[in-house]
């Protein structure tokens, strides 16, 4: 006669059988009958399906840590790029500073503008590619077509042709306005980029010094 497994309640189960198919128990010693019935888990009795139940729990548990497992890894790797790829920026950022201190040329706008009155080519080849840091005389404060801000430098001598045009990238509205409460006769110190002479001796790229 079939036999019943004692631990899930597996039925029918071959008197000849030495484990249950189902969940390895062994049932060597259970005596056959008892449990008919059906087929299935549980006919007979209720050993039940209160161990089956409980694989299927525990292996919804490890689903679960398995996911919260890979999610926390995940958010982990993504900090670590984050925090990577701001270290990046810092370091891109003072190596780029670094390079601009090394050329940059700290000239009064007077003698800048002297330089290019006098050998104007020379002074080109001489500032071409340089960082200047002027100190001069604001003349006039404006707007370019794109609604960005400039300035004229003159070197104290109102009669001079030659001025030098400032175009600022302001950081934002506070440095924008700075920028725009200058006032004419005002001494102020310029950084920025030389970009050639057109009319007048130009800056691009230009920060209003503290």
């Amino acid at each position: 006669m079939a036999k019943t497994c004692p631990s899930c309640g597996y039925h029918p189960i071959g008197p000849f059988t030495d484990n249950c198919p189902i969940c390895a128990e062994p049932v060597r010693n259970v005596r056959s009958g008892g449990g008919g019935g059906g087929g299935g888990y549980g006919g007979g009795g209720a050993p039940g399906a209160s161990p089956v139940f409980r694989w299927l729990a525990i292996g919804g548990l490890t689903a679960v840590l398995a996911m919260i497992s890979c999610c926390g890894v995940g958010w982990w790797r993504a900090g670590v790029a984050v925090n990577d790829f701001q270290k990046q920026m810092e370091e891109a950022k003072a190596k780029a500073e670094a390079e601009r201190r090394e050329r940059t040329v700290a000239v009064p706008v007077r003698a800048l503008l002297h330089e290019f009155q006098t050998d104007p080519a020379a002074a080109d080849v001489k500032y071409k590619g340089k960082y200047l840091e002027v100190s001069g005389v604001v003349e006039r404060v404006g707007r370019d077509g794109n609604e960005s801000p400039f300035v004229v430098l003159h070197g104290g001598d109102e009669a001079a042709k030659l001025r030098v045009e400032c175009f600022f990238e302001p950081a934002d509205d506070e440095d924008e306005d700075r920028i725009d409460r200058l006032s004419n006769g005002q001494a102020v110190v310029v950084r920025g980029e030389y970009s050639g002479r057109v009319t007048n001796v130009q800056m691009r790229g230009c920060v209003l010094g503290k």
